[in-house]
């Protein structure tokens, strides 16, 4: 059982936590989005499409840069084959 001084030791350790919460609705810190009077604010980010593809994009990109180190060496080692005979 809470007693009436827990109860406001409580209270006033989660009012100064708030000063590190940010609401998710208007995006401020200091309350709880159920506390929100604020209007809710728009953040646009990527689709997760947008990312997705983006992503496969990079990894392509990667694997043509390796694919035409590994030609380059193969014909770096054929062509000092060809000059050894």
């Amino acid at each position: 059982i809470a007693t009436p001084m827990h109860q406001l030791i409580a209270r006033r350790q989660a009012e100064a936590n708030k000063q590190h919460v940010r609401c998710q609705k208007c995006l401020e810190f200091g309350h709880w989005t159920y506390e929100c009077t604020g209007k809710r604010k728009y953040l646009y980010g990527p689709s997760r499409t947008a990312e997705l593809k983006k992503a496969l994009k990079e990894k392509e990109n990667r694997l043509l840069l390796l694919q035409q180190k590994l030609i380059k060496q193969c014909r770096k080692k054929v062509f000092e084959n060809i000059h050894d005979l």
